[in-house]
């Protein structure tokens, strides 16, 4: 992560023109922010000292006594979001009302109730004293999440597109239900933006720069623009590269050239997003914002109230997991909060980046809020398109590896599912992003992928409801388990929902014609197969084939037995294994030597005189070889 130094900026950091009824205090130092406690304290009556973030603990205890640090102070009045649910512009208006108003050389975000300020350790400690103060934490800087780039200079069309789209079913939505992000507003902070590019022409409908304020859009890094255009690209260069091609975009640019941005610009960034226009009683806040950056915690709370007020607005808050991969825990802050919706890269064959970051997390509940600490967080939530992405950047087309650029591919269907059903925002649009993902790793959430692979399809389908032109093919291949044998043809019977026939291979060979026979003979090969089906209707088809494993096993189990024998009491024990399938226990068969057989892996036995006796165990593997093992024995005194 880079240094503070790299972000450090003389003046007030950003002003934006907001003014709401209230006493203003004046703020040469930070130690002045204790006059901003004294209306705090009429109703927070409690002496308890505010919080001090562990990553501002830190550079305290190192910093020279006359260094001004950059932290962020909440406050303890805070507007309650529940007095306001289902009331996004009463709670705007509320939260305006309460936030205390500073002047330079801090800076207020009435979203939280906060303030940017530069203090030295001495003023750190008397704010941390101040009753009307909840917490204090480290300005931390943030870095984009991009991955690589395979090319330096961009190229003049985007070649076939981004494959990502039909990975995750998008262009059968568009087809199914002409659904294409018309009327939706998505949220994009980042660095920038060319509003000029031919596939983003006419597409932003909003812009703020938070870094050098100029007023019109840019992009002096490129990342931002390849974003942008995932999200909201059309197909003017040719092919496809945009998710919601008619959806609009706003965007902030709160991330310098070199790609880092201090904590403080990404609020300000945040804040303008719930209300670009200024006028609490206007609905301009977009469905979802992505966030293609991170900070190296993923416990710092440093931006966690920021994402609980986006949710109480209805805005879903779109983070990329991070690019450290592949070692465990290793996504940062916001995507590890339990309200963020973080997102892993995929390549084309649907495995996980190695870049990208991995979970779980570890909640050490670090504000106090919740949940407990120890409590395990499932992250990322769920995996999309991130290796080799083609996007608009520059006035051309590159490809793009990173997590940055598979969360915009969940911001654009989410613009889908808004314009499919506009309650589909928010927390509601995270539940059936999660609930509908195709799972691509051992069953269950996990800490690799999250739920699994990103659908349109199957998103889309769950705003709509049933009855709705968007129907989704299932397939499932009767049985349970491998399928072992010793011939080199196997029948597999399939069974089809929503679906006008399927298509099946063998060990991911070339699909089959449509059939709608419902058995098939395939031909395998000796050792391990995979045979799938794949339910077709029209030109859709089950994203996530079914499949069984079938072993075919031409060769002997290993067998023998050990034994005890005392007088003419005997034990035996079978010893059987097998390298490609199992042997089968119901197989196991003894013939004792006096006339006598006997069945299971152990076998107790008394032989009625002395003498030597021919023992024979015989067995099966599960295919049906059969081997066996012999020993003489003798038994008696």
């Amino acid at each position: 992560m880079p240094g503070t130094a790299e972000i450090q900026r003389s003046g007030p950091l950003y002003t934006s023109g907001d003014a709401s009824p209230g006493a203003r205090h004046g703020l040469p130092t930070a130690v002045a922010l204790v006059a901003c406690a004294f209306m705090a304290l009429s109703m927070h009556p409690s002496q308890a000292r505010a919080e001090i973030g562990p990553g501002l603990a830190e550079r305290v205890a190192i910093a020279a006594a006359d260094e001004q640090l950059p932290v962020l102070v909440t406050l303890r009045r805070q507007v309650d979001g529940e007095d306001y649910a289902g009331r996004p512009q009463a709670l705007l208006a509320a939260l305006r009302r309460t936030a205390e108003l500073v002047d330079a050389p801090a800076k207020r975000f009435w979203l939280i109730n906060a303030i940017a300020v530069r203090a030295t350790p001495a003023e750190i400690a008397e704010l941390d004293a101040d009753p009307g103060v909840e917490r204090v934490d480290a300005d931390v800087p943030v870095r984009l999440t991009q991955g690589t780039s395979d090319v330096i200079d961009s190229f003049p069309d985007p070649g076939e597109g981004d494959w990502g789209l039909a990975a995750i079913r998008v262009p059968e939505v568009w087809r199914a239900t002409g659904l294409t992000g018309a009327g939706v507003v998505v949220g994009s902070i980042d660095t920038g933006v060319n509003a000029s590019h031919r596939e983003l022409a006419g597409k932003v409908v909003g812009w703020r720069d938070f870094v050098n304020g100029r007023p019109t859009p840019y992009d002096d890094n490129g990342h931002g623009t390849h974003t942008v255009g995932t999200m909201v690209g059309g197909s003017e260069g040719g092919a496809p590269i945009g998710v919601a091609p008619d959806a609009r975009v706003i965007v902030a640019k709160a991330i310098g050239a070199s790609g880092v941005g201090p904590g403080s610009a990404l609020i300000s960034a945040a804040q303008w997003m719930t209300d670009p226009d200024g006028d609490p009683a206007t609905a301009d806040q977009p469905v979802a914002v992505n966030n293609s950056w991170s900070a190296e915690d993923a416990n710092d709370p440093w931006f966690r109230s920021i994402i609980r007020r986006w949710l109480e607005l209805g805005i879903t808050p779109v983070f990329a997991a991070g690019n450290t991969g592949p070692s465990a825990s290793t996504v940062g802050s916001p995507a590890g909060y339990p309200e963020a919706l973080a997102v892993g890269a995929l390549s084309e064959n649907d495995t996980l980046a190695s870049f990208s970051s991995r979970g779980p997390v570890v909640w050490r509940d670090v504000d106090g809020t919740g949940p407990a600490a120890g409590t395990t967080l499932t992250k990322p939530d769920l995996a999309a398109p991130g290796v080799n992405i083609t996007s608009s950047t520059g006035t051309g087309y590159l490809s793009f590896s990173g997590t940055s650029m598979a969360s915009p591919h969940v911001a654009g269907v989410i613009a889908l599912m808004a314009q499919a059903n506009p309650l589909a925002r928010g927390a509601t649009a995270m539940e059936i992003l999660r609930s509908t993902s195709v799972d691509i790793a051992p069953a269950g959430p996990d800490a690799r992928t999250g739920a699994g692979k990103l659908d349109a399809v199957r998103a889309v389908q769950a705003v709509l409801g049933p009855g709705s032109a968007l129907v989704i093919p299932d397939t499932a291949i009767e049985g349970d388990g491998p399928i072992a044998t010793r011939r080199r043809t196997v029948t597999v019977r399939v069974r089809t929902e929503n679906g006008q026939g399927y298509q099946f291979r063998v060990n991911a060979g070339r699909w089959s014609a449509v059939t709608t026979a419902p058995a098939v003979r395939v031909n395998v090969r000796r050792g391990r197969n995979v045979v799938q089906a794949r339910a077709v209707s029209g030109s859709t088809h089950d994203i996530s084939p079914a499949q069984r494993v079938v072993v075919v096993d031409t060769t002997p189990p290993r067998i023998t037995f050990g034994y005890r024998v005392v007088g003419r009491d005997t034990v035996l024990v079978a010893r059987a294994s097998d390298g490609q399938s199992s042997v089968d226990p119901a197989s196991l068969r003894w013939s004792l030597g006096d006339g006598r057989y006997a069945r299971g892996a152990r076998v107790d036995h008394r032989f009625r005189t002395d003498g030597f006796r021919v023992v024979r165990l015989y067995a099966k593997d599960v295919a049906g070889n059969a081997a066996h093992a012999t020993r003489v024995l003798y038994v008696g005194r």
